[in-house]
């Protein structure tokens, strides 16, 4: 993809009303300037700065007038909406099903916007970030940590800061760290009030809790038989069972969210040879979230499961 266009990101900006006054129609005009005033200009913005806005007004077919440049202050603009480029929307209303290497071309291009009201830049950075940290190399789940920093650092938007600050936690999941992901999730849920970012939160730190819990038996293979290790092995085990189980137990009406957190349960108890427990977890998803996404993986998993054994008893 060659995606062309100019920008000069540095200083000074004038009065938007000259842009009507002029008596020029924007034709094809894909942004628009919203002044401060409550007017909107649509426009072809031509350099934006911290400073300035120099835009182009195009007159209609058929009408004298040729094109009128203008370049007003930064202080009179409200915020700027860019329009798509050419193939850009198709992908930006699909992030979740680009692939790394485009979001990183409309990261790079939309990157010295990151700052300023309504940008589509952060959008790009917490997808980009995402793919990352799917990757498997190192490096790239690195940069993805760097990218969900950055967000962090500049976004306008507290909704776009708080996905980074999401997707830092899974970023540093991924990479291993838990004691960090660990205590910043504690941090994070500890600052909020609304229900979807708590939601997500507690599932970060059931995921950070449940590479914790492995990590714990694979150095203690006989950890049910040390005194020590046992009581900080259960409170784990049961802690991460409980922040799965969270959205189906307090906000069932979010079925997305109680449904993941039923299947990520079930892994736990398989993990800790509890067919009998997972069993009822798939059943429950199954029967109470049959519209979501993962309805048909947990029917398939649950018929896959070994029939259900009354001597079957848990670990503590």
């Amino acid at each position: 993809m060659k995606i062309l266009r100019f920008r000069v990101f540095q200083q000074s900006l004038r009065a938007a009303a000259l842009a009507l006054a002029a008596g020029i129609t924007a034709v094809s005009a894909n942004d628009v300037i919203h002044l401060k005033s409550g007017d909107p200009v649509h426009c072809e913005i031509e350099a934006l700065t911290d400073n300035i806005v120099s835009f182009a007004l195009r007159s209609s077919a058929g009408t004298a007038g040729g094109t009128a440049r203008r370049t007003i202050p930064a202080e009179q603009v409200d915020y700027v909406a860019f329009g798509f480029e050419p193939g850009e929307e198709a992908v930006f209303r699909r992030l979740d099903e680009a692939d790394a290497a485009t979001l990183d071309e409309w990261w790079g291009f939309h990157f010295g916007d990151l700052h300023r009201p309504r940008s589509r830049t952060a959008s790009y950075g917490v997808a980009l970030g995402g793919a990352l940290i799917e990757e498997e190399s190192e490096s790239a789940r690195r940069r993805g940590l760097e990218l969900f920093d950055r967000v962090i650092e500049r976004a306008w938007s507290a909704k776009d800061v708080a996905a980074a600050k999401q997707g830092r936690l899974r970023a540093l999941i991924a990479l291993g760290d838990l004691e960090t992901a660990t205590k910043e999730a504690a941090a994070l849920a500890a600052e909020t009030e609304d229900p979807d970012l708590l939601i997500e939160v507690k599932h970060l730190r059931a995921r950070a809790g449940f590479a914790r819990l492995k990590a714990l038996e694979e150095e203690h293979p006989r950890w049910d038989e040390d005194d020590e290790v046992r009581p900080e092995r259960n409170a784990l085990y049961h802690r991460t069972v409980d922040r799965f189980l969270w959205p189906h137990l307090f906000h069932a009406t979010r079925e997305d969210a109680a449904a993941r957190g039923l299947m990520a349960a079930a892994d736990v108890f398989l993990f800790a040879d509890r067919p009998d427990r997972a069993r009822e977890c798939f059943e429950d998803l199954a029967r109470l979230y049959p519209g979501t996404a993962v309805a048909d993986e947990a029917e398939e998993r649950f018929r896959q499961l070994p029939s259900a054994n009354p001597t079957e008893t848990e670990n503590p």
